[in-house]
């Protein structure tokens, strides 16, 4: 059966009235973030940006950063729209869809030619004071807040295209890009925070029967992480070699588990030798216009039951989409263990509570689309420039990520053995 394939946007400003007393409390009972925090710099910024179109551009780690974006938009004394993927529209039953749908937010299909998203976007951006919140990292999330997954040059394509139509309406129209990143640090004490990791390392080590005697936080976490991996070696078929790396192996397993999907529900476009993020990307897309019943006159797409299966096994790959050993031991922080341990909790134990947290939002200044368009419009390949300004955006925000990553404390130290 087809669903509807398009979510528009429908500003419900009684419903949005609430949002702005209650956000704030909906990430706390949510997420578990305490507050959001932006310096005073950074508001001026905002302010300046008040009445101007308006391009937000974040990182995206979590399903957190829209509601953090809201209270951006609530400091801008405006109201943002939101691209956000077909699926979510879907979560919960729908309910979720009916939220973010009358605050702002509509569809996009990621992977097809997604002709009425594309007007709306347009539409938006070209609009006087129009102001759109897009996530360049896309879906899959990638769970790790001191890392960036690829950018894709859907953003700045858009950004170009919508201030085509503006200038359209007005020959000195504007549009401003601005580049924000979002860092969550734990709070509570230091000592209260190891203890609640070694409580929740212990839980894990007892289900795979471990010692925690004599190993760091980090031997620990990542003899875990073993045992999750051998235990799905075993499940796709793969001899266990304990002499080839952690990160070998936990790549060779979501690569393996990608192809075994892929292959399964008979996918006849999708490329092995792609990376891991491009292939889920491309499953998912698969799988997402499948749920809606979109056309396939090629007959080139799984069936619903196919589609369905292949998601659960997905939903493996996408927990260890992009861990590596070296992010946990270069810098092994209250954030990043945490990082580890609710995917652990999740692949263990089907779910994990966040603990408390606060999001610190920063930004870079804010780029003029006017003057990339110069560029753009007189250049015989429009899609280096395209090209040139996603990676000018991802550098912006990397920069943010190293200022912020400078101020992380190092949770336990190398010398501390648990007994």
């Amino acid at each position: 059966m087809s669903i509807e394939s398009f979510i528009q946007p429908k500003f419900n400003y009684p419903f949005m009235w609430f949002m702005d007393a209650s956000i704030k409390s909906l990430l706390q009972a949510i997420h578990n973030i305490d507050d959001v925090i932006i310096s005073e710099k950074d508001k001026e910024i905002l302010k300046s940006l008040s009445q101007e179109r308006l391009i937000y551009v974040s990182n995206h780690p979590s399903t957190r950063e829209p509601p953090i974006a809201y209270i951006v938009g609530n400091l801008l004394y405006s109201r943002f729209y939101y691209m956000a993927a077909r699926e979510v529209f879907d979560w919960g039953y729908g309910l979720v869809g009916k939220v973010i749908q009358s605050i702002g937010a509509y569809s996009i299909i990621a992977g097809s030619a997604d002709r009425e998203s594309l007007k709306t976007t347009r539409a938006i951006l070209a609009a006087p004071s129009g102001k759109l919140v897009l996530f360049p990292e896309g879906e899959p999330t990638g769970g790790e807040n001191d890392n960036l997954l690829p950018f894709q040059n859907g953003v700045t394509q858009l950004g170009f295209w919508g201030y085509e139509d503006a200038m359209k309406q007005d020959p000195n129209a504007e549009i401003y890009i601005l580049p924000a990143f979002v860092k969550y640090r734990m709070t509570g004490t230091q000592q209260n925070i190891q203890k609640d990791v070694d409580k929740s390392l212990e839980k894990m080590e007892n289900h795979f029967g471990l010692e925690k005697k004599g190993k760091t936080a980090t031997h620990r976490l990542l003899s875990i992480g073993k045992q999750m991996i051998l235990v799905n070696e075993k499940q796709f078929g793969i001899t266990p070699d304990e002499s080839q790396s952690f990160d070998y192996r936990i790549g060779q397993l979501r690569h393996k588990i990608l192809n075994f999907v892929a292959e399964s529900v008979g996918l006849k476009k999708f490329n092995k030798e792609a990376n891991a993020i491009e292939k889920l990307r491309y499953i998912l897309s698969v799988f997402e216009m499948v749920s809606l019943g979109l056309p396939d006159p090629k007959n080139e797409l799984p069936s619903p039951e196919s589609a369905k299966w292949g998601r659960k096994y997905c939903q493996k790959a996408y927990d260890f989409i992009s861990i590596q050993t070296s992010y946990l031991t270069e810098l092994p922080s209250a954030e990043r263990f945490y990082e580890w341990i609710y995917r652990f909790e999740n692949e263990l134990f089907g779910s994990s509570k966040p603990r408390p947290t606060r999001a610190y939002v920063t930004f870079a200044k804010p780029i003029k689309l006017s003057e990339k368009y110069k560029i753009y419009k007189s250049a015989k390949s429009k899609k280096t420039v395209v090209e040139e300004l996603t990676l000018e955006l991802k550098e912006k925000i990397q920069e943010l990520l190293d200022e912020e990553k400078k101020k992380t404390k190092i949770l336990f130290p190398d010398t501390h053995f648990f007994n």
